[in-house]
C-alpha cells in the first residue's frame, strides 16, 4: 500500500540536539558563574531530573496544570541541585536561558538526510505531518530550521493532552487533520523510538518505520539505519 498520510517524530528523527544537554547546561551555567564540582553526577542528572518531572507531572505538566515553562525550570534546577549545586537565583536565570535556547535552532540541528527525504515525499504529493512528544516550542524550531513548510500539521503531545505511545494521539491526528477520512491502515509514522514511535503507531492500527542505527536486531517489519540510507519503497 502507498500511504495517504506520513507523519514524523521530531526529537532524534527530524532534528537532534546540537550538543548533549548536559554539555549545553554546563556552558550556559558558566555564563552565570555557576561551577559544577561533581561533573560525573551532573552528567547523569539530566535524565534523572527529566524522568522525575515526567512522573510527577506527565507530558510537560499539561495534565496537572503545571505550565510547561515551570516544568522545564524544575528539570534544569534539579539537574544542578542533584549534583550538589546550591539553589540560587542564578539557577532560575540559567533555566530561562535554556528554555529560550531550546526554542531555536541554537539548540537543535536537522538530522542528515531529512531534507532530502522530505523533498522527495513532497514531490510525490504525499501528505506529511509531525506527531511529537513535545511542548509548544516545536513550530518555532521547525520554522527556523526551514522544515515547517513541508508539513500540513504539527501535533504536539502538549496540545493533544496525550502522548506516544498512547494510541489516542495517533487517533487524534486522523480525527483533527484528515480531510479525506484517512484510515489508520493508510497511515505511516516514522520515528527513532521502538516503544514510542514504532509500537505506538502499530498498536494504533498504523504502519510504522523505525529509523535507528542500533535497532536492526529487533523483530520489526520496516527499519532503516538513517535517512541517508532511506529507501522510499519502505513507504509502499
Amino acid at each position: 500500500m502507498c500511504y495517504k498520510l506520513i507523519t514524523f517524530d521530531f526529537t532524534g528523527t527530524l532534528m537532534r540536539f546540537r550538543i548533549p544537554p548536559h554539555v549545553q547546561y554546563e556552558r550556559i551555567a558558566s555564563l552565570y558563574g555557576v561551577e559544577i564540582k561533581n561533573t560525573q553526577a551532573f552528567h547523569k542528572n539530566f535524565k534523572t531530573a527529566f524522568k522525575t518531572a515526567d512522573n510527577e507531572h506527565p507530558n510537560f505538566g499539561c495534565n496537572t496544570n503545571l505550565h510547561w515553562t515551570q516544568w522545564w525550570v524544575n528539570v534544569v534546577k534539579n539537574t544542578f541541585i542533584g549534583a550538589g549545586v546550591e539553589d540560587s537565583p542564578h539557577l532560575d536565570s540559567i533555566a530561562w536561558h535554556l528554555i529560550k535556547l531550546y526554542s531555536t535552532t541554537e539548540g537543535w540541528e536537522v538530522v542528515l538526510g531529512v531534507k532530502k527525504v522530505l523533498h522527495l515525499l513532497k514531490q510525490k504529493g504525499k501528505r506529511l505531518g509531525v506527531i511529537s512528544n513535545m511542548d509548544p516550542r516545536l513550530n518555532n524550531i521547525l520554522q527556523e530550521a526551514g522544515l515547517l513548510h513541508n508539513f500540513e500539521f504539527i501535533l504536539t503531545s502538549y496540545e493533544a493532552k496525550c502522548f506516544k505511545p498512547q494510541a489516542d494521539i495517533f487517533k487524534l491526528a486522523l480525527e483533527k487533520y484528515s480531510k479525506d477520512s484517512i484510515k489508520p491502515s493508510e497511515s505511516c509514522h516514522i520515528g527513532d523510538s521502538y516503544k514510542e514511535d514504532y509500537l505506538g503507531a502499530v498498536q494504533a492500527g498504523w504502519d510504522a518505520i523505525l529509523v535507528n542505527e542500533s535497532s536492526n536486531s529487533l523483530d520489526i517489519n520496516k527499519w532503516c539505519a538513517n535517512f541517508e540510507k532511506f529507501d522510499d519503497t519502505l513507504l509502499c
